[in-house]
């Protein structure tokens, strides 16, 4: 026969358990500065070791990024970890993609598309944290011309149906942002990539890499290359529309994409310090495009500069 305990009795047990953990003495008081040297040189261990894995890391990207060769071999590894890990027919399903994929591995267009992506993916483990990001500068911008050069080998086809060349697998390493890749979802590199704010994601994205990775630190160093930078981004989106074969778009550029660029690199101008010239090459963009849809937020913007005493200089 069981015995029950009576409500009352659990009733006092819990009335009675806050006074008895209340009514424990408190230990001595601990040494301060032992505890907080112990806390700093556990947080310097775990730096260091956080340190060690990214470096570990960052040497695997760019020992991948020396060749073709060597990068699909390591795309072989992520599809490997990533796709076929934990099936019982790991080994057979894996072969079998190899030997279904290893023509495509081989092309030009894919193993320059791997290349890109792993230099874009090892400045990027770089940059976050970096305390001189100008000095990355240099090597972003040959990235962004092996980019470009790179941009017209994808559009060697003009005729190619736009939609499927968008899901081939070269063009989605370049499309697809570093958070998403296969090597940042294998390697679990998203602690380590530098905010979307300072660093574009898309390692195909030439606009973007020019304004989020470049143009903030010319602009803080007020240096002049800045305007090459808009030059650069004007003759790719000029040889894009041309490319298209596509009266539409050729009209597109023209009428609207240009006059933006050029607007924008005139304000770049009058931020580096050559507020004539810049307020200039504005009021010429005004004057060649009445119909931008632009046109009222460009005027006061022109209007601004021109009440500053800035503006009212002497020519240069």
């Amino acid at each position: 026969m069981k015995h029950l305990v009576p409500p009352a009795v659990f009733s006092m047990v819990f009335f009675l358990l806050p006074i008895i953990v209340h009514a424990l003495p408190d230990v001595p008081a601990p040494n301060t500065e032992s505890l907080l040297r112990e806390i700093e040189a556990m947080e310097g261990r775990q730096k260091e070791a956080k340190g060690q894995e990214k470096r570990a890391v960052l040497g695997a990207v760019q020992a991948a990024a020396m060749n073709g060769t060597a990068a699909a071999n390591f795309y072989e590894k992520a599809v490997e970890e990533m796709q076929f890990k934990g099936r019982k027919d790991k080994v057979a399903a894996f072969v079998d993609w190899k030997k279904a994929n290893a023509d495509m591995l081989r092309t030009k267009e894919m193993q320059t598309a791997l290349l890109l992506h792993l230099k874009y993916l090892s400045m990027a483990l770089q940059r976050k944290g970096m305390d001189d990001p100008a000095s990355m500068i240099p090597a972003v911008m040959a990235y962004v011309n092996e980019l470009v050069a790179a941009d017209r080998l994808f559009d060697s086809d003009p005729g190619a149906n736009p939609k499927a060349q968008k899901n081939r697998p070269d063009q989605q390493l370049l499309d697809q942002p570093l958070s998403q890749s296969i090597f940042s979802q294998w390697l679990k590199l998203g602690q380590w990539l530098p905010d979307d704010k300072i660093w574009e994601p898309k390692p195909g994205d030439v606009a973007g890499i020019l304004e989020r990775n470049i143009r903030p630190l010319l602009r803080d160093k007020k240096d002049p290359q800045i305007v090459q930078t808009w030059d650069l981004q004007l003759q790719v989106e000029a040889d894009r529309a041309t490319e298209a074969r596509s009266e539409h778009q050729n009209d597109k550029f023209n009428t609207v994409t240009r006059p933006t660029l050029l607007f924008k690199r005139a304000q770049d101008m009058v931020l580096i310090g050559q507020p004539n010239r810049g307020v200039m090459e504005m009021v010429s963009v005004l004057r060649a495009n009445p119909s931008h849809p632009d046109f009222a937020n460009w005027l006061a913007a022109v209007r601004g500069l021109l009440k500053q005493p800035a503006a009212q200089t002497s020519p240069q």
